[in-house]
């Protein structure tokens, strides 16, 4: 049976793109932050049910998350249990929709993990409505 992580498309292409889904705006939860609306999965590495990329193929992907904030948002892009990057974001006390970006090329092995983190209740504010979409887009170069 292949476990994720197994499945390398013939053109060894692997990318792909989530977004937060309207109903799972303002989490208020800690941990990893489920991107469950699937636009691309070339490769089949990112899973929706538990919000994390598992690498197919070694080499050196990059990644970028674009959140919607009204008020505070803070997360990351975790590796392994391991803190990569970070962003924090607020328009307070003024609160305002307002993006926020962040980004980083990382080397990976077969099997190693990559998701968006959550800071816990305060900073979550982050959300999608049908004009406002939060993405978690990565991909493995050339």
């Amino acid at each position: 049976m292949a476990r994720r992580g197994d499945n390398v498309t013939p053109s060894g292409t692997v990318a792909f793109t989530a977004k937060l889904r309207v109903e799972d705006s303002y989490p208020c939860h800690d941990g990893v932050l489920k991107f469950a609306e699937v636009l691309i999965n070339e490769g089949g590495g990112y899973s929706p049910d538990i919000g994390t990329f598992v690498c197919p193929e070694d080499g050196f992907y990059h990644f970028t998350v674009h959140v919607s904030v009204y008020g505070r948002g803070q997360c990351a892009i975790y590796k392994n249990g391991e803190k990569v990057v970070s962003l924090y974001q607020t328009s307070l006390p003024d609160k305002c929709s307002q993006v926020a970006s962040m980004s980083s090329m990382i080397k990976l092995s077969r099997y190693d993990k990559v998701w968006v983190h959550l800071f816990g209740q305060g900073t979550n504010d982050i959300f999608a409505t049908e004009d406002n979409d939060t993405v978690f887009t990565g991909f493995r170069l050339g």
